[in-house]
């Protein structure tokens, strides 16, 4: 081989060296920013499905179990909003006894408002009906929450529900 094909030669094998790097690189990039967003796709889904499965047990109960309603959502809950909640639900427990009442709550809805690695904000819409003493037949309505969830121990817990 004479010395101007070895330089050909040589030359074409480091473009090709440099340009098979540039490509592993831009390939490395995409699959990190594929990453990345699957994990943001998968933040968001385990938020709305926290979201809106607390949703539901802050208005559904049943007076047969009482206890263990109100004991599940003081545990999807944190700080003031947990301590308000057991305070509150202690004051009308009695109530809800005595009525026999029966609260069962679906999802119509639900959008996420905002998501962070910590935080989510999401609005939920439910269909609620309620049966009790005075109403056997039961009376339904639309109960709309905004609910901020705060990631703790790898759980998304409720730090304030509002209803709208």
């Amino acid at each position: 081989m004479n010395r101007a094909a070895a330089v050909a030669t040589g030359a074409t094998a480091a473009v090709v060296a440099v340009g098979g790097g540039a490509l592993a690189a831009v390939q490395a990039h995409q699959l990190s920013d594929r990453a990345a967003i699957a994990a943001t796709v998968d933040r968001q889904n385990q938020a709305l499905a926290a979201g809106r499965q607390i949703a539901v047990d802050f208005v559904a109960y049943d007076y047969r179990h009482i206890d263990a309603d109100f004991t599940r959502v003081v545990s999807e809950s944190v700080g003031k909003l947990a301590k308000d909640f057991a305070t509150q639900s202690a004051s009308v427990r009695g109530l809800i006894v005595q009525a026999k009442a029966v609260s069962t709550a679906t999802v119509a809805s639900a959008a996420l408002v905002s998501v962070s690695a910590n935080g989510a904000r999401l609005l939920v819409s439910l269909n609620r009906t309620v049966v009790n003493t005075s109403r056997p037949q039961g009376q339904s309505d639309a109960v709309d929450l905004q609910i901020d969830l705060v990631r703790q121990h790898g759980r998304w817990l409720a730090s304030g529900v509002q209803p709208l």
